[in-house]
C-alpha cells in the first residue's frame, strides 16, 4: 500500500486486539482504517535522527525539495516547496509496521507551534508500546543528546525515577509529545492477565490497553467540546467510542477503536478534553505550520466519506474537494470541533 508519491498525550492506554466482525450496525462501513500520522517539522534530516533513535524506520525519502503541485492542492498550500520522508515502526497489534509521515516546507509562510503544551488545543500526541524499563529509552536518548521531557498536566514526568518506571513522556525536535508505557512484566507464577477485547463495541473496561507487543498504539488530538468531538469521530469515521459520560472531571480522555488499515487489529485515535482549555479557542494551526499534525484514514468509497464528514460539519482545506493523489484519491479535512487535520484516502482499485 503506498500511501504518498516520493516528494509528495496521554494520558490513557487502550487498544483491541479482536476482529471487526460483530463491530456495531451504527458505524460506517467505507472506514478501512487509519493508515498514517502525518507530522510537520522544520528540519527533516534532525527529525529522521530522532524518530531513528526511538526505532522508527525510514522506508522512503528523504526526497529533495520540490513543488508538489498535487501535495499543493491536498493541503492548500499553493508554491510551496516541501521535502517529505516516511518512517515505519512496529504496531503493537499487528504485524504490519505503522507510518509516520515527516514533511518539511519552505517557499510559503509558517508558524512554529513547537512550544505547545501538551494539553493545548491541537496539540496532538502518539503512543508507544514498550518492553522492559522506561528510564532505559530515556538514558539512551540523553546520551545522545536528544532528550526533551514535557510538562503533562495532570500526570509526574521527572527525569530520574527509583526503580522499575512505567512510563515517561518526551518530545520529539519539533514539540510532538510522545508517550511511553512499559507492558507489565508478570512475576513468576502469576496468572496470565485476562485478554482485553472489542468484539462488540467499547467500553472503558475491555479496552487492550497495551497491544500485544512494543509499537505503536494511539494518535491523540486535543478538542474544545468532548461530546462533539466523540460525536465527528464515531459517526463521521467509524471510532467505536464508549458513550460519552460528562464526569465532571478537569480531564476527559475518550479512546476509540479504529482498525489499524488493512489488518483487523485495533489501534486508538484519542480525544482529550482539559478543563484548563474552556470558553479557549484553537490557535490557528496551518496545515504546513510546524508541528502541525494529522491523521490518514483508509477509506474505500471516499465519496461517501467525504459527503457524511461535510453534512457533519468538517471544513474542507484542499480546493474543489476530492482529488487524484499519488495513486488513488484524496480530500484533507478539518474536524467539526476543534479542527483536527484529517486526510481521507481511497487507494486506486
Amino acid at each position: 500500500m503506498k500511501l504518498i508519491k516520493t516528494g509528495v498525550f496521554i494520558f490513557a492506554l487502550g487498544l483491541s486486539l479482536a476482529s471487526l466482525s460483530a463491530q456495531p450496525s451504527d458505524r460506517p462501513s467505507d472506514v478501512v482504517g487509519l493508515a498514517l500520522v502525518g507530522h510537520q517539522v522544520a528540519d527533516l534530516e534532525r527529525s529522521i535522527k530522532f524518530f531513528e533513535a526511538i526505532d522508527f524506520k525510514v522506508a522512503e525519502g528523504p526526497g529533495k525539495w520540490t513543488v508538489d503541485k498535487e501535495l499543493n492542492k491536498l493541503g492548500n498550500t499553493p508554491g510551496a516547496e516541501s521535502r517529505t520522508a516516511v518512517m515505519k515502526v512496529q504496531s503493537s497489534v499487528s504485524d504490519v509496521p505503522f507510518t509516520l509521515v515527516l514533511r518539511q516546507y519552505r517557499g510559503i509562510e509558517r508558524q512554529d507551534w513547537s512550544k505547545l503544551n501538551s494539553w493545548d488545543l491541537l496539540g496532538s500526541h502518539i503512543d508507544m508500546t514498550v518492553d522492559g524499563n522506561v528510564s532505559a529509552l530515556l538514558d539512551k536518548l540523553e546520551g545522545l543528546s536528544m532528550l526533551k521531557m514535557p510538562e503533562v498536566q495532570g500526570l509526574p514526568n521527572p527525569r530520574q525515577q527509583p526503580g522499575f518506571r512505567r512510563f515517561a513522556f518526551i518530545a520529539d525536535p519539533d514539540g510532538l509529545t510522545i508517550e511511553y508505557f512499559s507492558k507489565p512484566i508478570p512475576k513468576p507464577g502469576d496468572p496470565p492477565p485476562a485478554p482485553g477485547v472489542s468484539n462488540s463495541s467499547a467500553t472503558p473496561q475491555n479496552i487492550e490497553r497495551l497491544g500485544k507487543q512494543a509499537g505503536f498504539n494511539h494518535y491523540a488530538v486535543n478538542v474544545i467540546d468532548p461530546q462533539k468531538g466523540r460525536d465527528f469521530y464515531a459517526k463521521v469515521l467509524g471510532g467505536d467510542y464508549p458513550p460519552f459520560q460528562d464526569t465532571g472531571a478537569k480531564q476527559i480522555l475518550q479512546n476509540g477503536w479504529f482498525p489499524q488499515a488493512t489488518t483487523n487489529n485495533n489501534l486508538r485515535i484519542e480525544l482529550g478534553y482539559f478543563v484548563v482549555n474552556k470558553g479557549k479557542t484553537a490557535p490557528p494551526i496551518k496545515f504546513q505550520d510546524i508541528n502541525a499534525n494529522f491523521a490518514g484514514l483508509q477509506v474505500s468509497n471516499i465519496e461517501s466519506a467525504y459527503a457524511r464528514a461535510k453534512a457533519n460539519g468538517a471544513i474542507t482545506v484542499t480546493p474543489g474537494g476530492i482529488m487524484k493523489y499519488g495513486n488513488g484519491r484524496a480530500v484533507m479535512i478539518r474536524d467539526s470541533d476543534v479542527g483536527g487535520y484529517i486526510m481521507l484516502w481511497q487507494p486506486a482499485r
